[in-house]
């Protein structure tokens, strides 16, 4: 799931908008100044809404979650709608109401809900969740000259008035080994699960190291079980002991299994640099193969900071992802008080300079995808993390 990439399938939703301990409030940068004291004008009354409000303002935006789906689904649903109500706690319960509506994560109910959402008046759409559930949607949103800010993490669903507010893939793939690349290191070998997740990260993988000028000597694809890691690993041996850098982006057991792997078939892992992702933070980080390696993963100091105030609140520990419900209705309030109903154009969304939230800096592409800043870690001995290369807080060139 979102930022979680699992092997089966991704979804996506990032974050926006930070608030400090105390929960003081300011506008993103990147968005267009009205003057000082002045906020829009809202005449228009809206019609009623099916499902559960969040706030009271004038204007109005849907949220669609899959808050009666099976499994996580149904996990990441009820935390985006909690994440929500924190948000309009903090910055707008007189400025936006959020109608809830409840996907199931189907697409046809998706399709359903959305129809619904703007036939009641909804300026933007905050999600779906589900690419499949993104696709569904996207010829009628597209028609509606409305934009959706979605949590897939599938780039393929994105543009054209939809845009993924999402910790994508390639954008922590880059991050790794970008700062590998500016630490010296030009040869890489990989290996990735043989899945679409690992297609989107060996994908990434190539084309930043031919925009660096540097190589990829071979890449090996492997299925989730212990024959496959090691056939894997024999294929690649020779060229793993040639590269400066072995780049594992799957998370939970694989990077443990493949370094045993490799070094049972020959490879002197300790005379290699080891890339990973923030998937990682679901293995085994105490491995005394994986101390040294490098990995890009959103600022662990401003997720606790968020995870700390949400356990507060609801008495529960919320995964990363709840922060995107958060994130995404914070950036919601802020373009309503700067420009009203009509703030939620490309224009606005599309802002060079883009937004600060509790992932770091982020701004949205015209093809709807987005990009992000992301810290570099480093595993210390006992699976310890230090940061070796902080999130930039701008864009250069903004």
């Amino acid at each position: 799931m979102l930022m979680a990439l699992t092997r089966r399938r991704f979804l996506s939703g990032l974050s926006l908008f930070a608030v400090t301990a105390g929960g003081c409030q300011s506008v993103p940068s990147g968005l267009p100044d009205q003057p000082t004291g002045v906020t829009p004008v809202v005449t228009e009354t809206l019609p009623p809404a099916q499902g559960e409000m969040i706030g009271s303002g004038p204007v109005r935006v849907a949220m669609l979650l899959p808050i009666g789906g099976s499994g996580n689904g149904a996990k990441i649903g009820i935390e985006l709608r909690n994440s929500a109500r924190l948000a309009v706690e903090d910055f707008g319960s007189d400025t936006l109401q959020i109608v809830v509506k409840d996907t199931a994560g189907q697409p046809e109910l998706a399709l359903s809900m959305a129809t619904e959402a703007l036939a009641e008046g909804s300026s933007a759409l905050l999600g779906p969740v589900f690419a499949p559930e993104v696709s569904r949607i996207a010829p009628t949103l597209r028609q509606s000259g409305k934009i959706a800010i979605a949590f897939s993490s599938d780039q393929t669903v994105a543009g054209n008035g939809i845009y993924l507010n999402s910790f994508l893939p390639q954008g922590i793939a880059d991050r790794t080994v970008t700062y590998a690349f500016s630490q010296g290191l030009r040869t890489f070998v990989a290996l990735v699960p043989n899945n679409a997740a690992g297609a989107v990260m060996e994908r990434q993988l190539q084309e930043t190291l031919q925009t660096l000028g540097g190589e990829v000597l071979q890449v090996e694809r492997y299925e989730p079980n212990d024959g496959s890691v090691q056939t894997a690993a024999a294929a690649i041996a020779a060229k793993a002991n040639e590269a400066q850098a072995i780049f594992i982006p799957d998370g939970g057991p694989s990077p443990n299994a493949i370094a045993a792997a490799l070094r049972s078939n020959g490879v002197d892992i300790a005379a290699k640099k080891l890339l990973g992702t923030g998937l990682w933070n679901s293995s085994s980080l105490a491995d005394p193969a994986l101390a040294g390696a490098w990995l890009a993963d959103v600022d662990q100091a401003r997720i606790n900071e968020f995870k700390t105030r949400y356990r507060q609140k609801f008495g529960a520990e919320p995964s990363t992802n709840a922060v995107l419900g958060y994130d995404s209705v914070s950036l919601a309030v802020s373009i309503v008080k700067v420009h009203g109903p009509v703030g939620f154009t490309a224009g606005v969304i599309e802002a060079r300079s883009g937004f600060t939230g509790y992932g770091g800096v982020f701004r949205f592409g015209s093809d709807g995808s987005n990009q992000r800043a992301y810290t570099v870690y480093e595993i210390e001995p006992g699976g310890r993390r230090k940061i070796v290369s902080p999130s930039p807080t701008s864009f250069s060139g903004a």
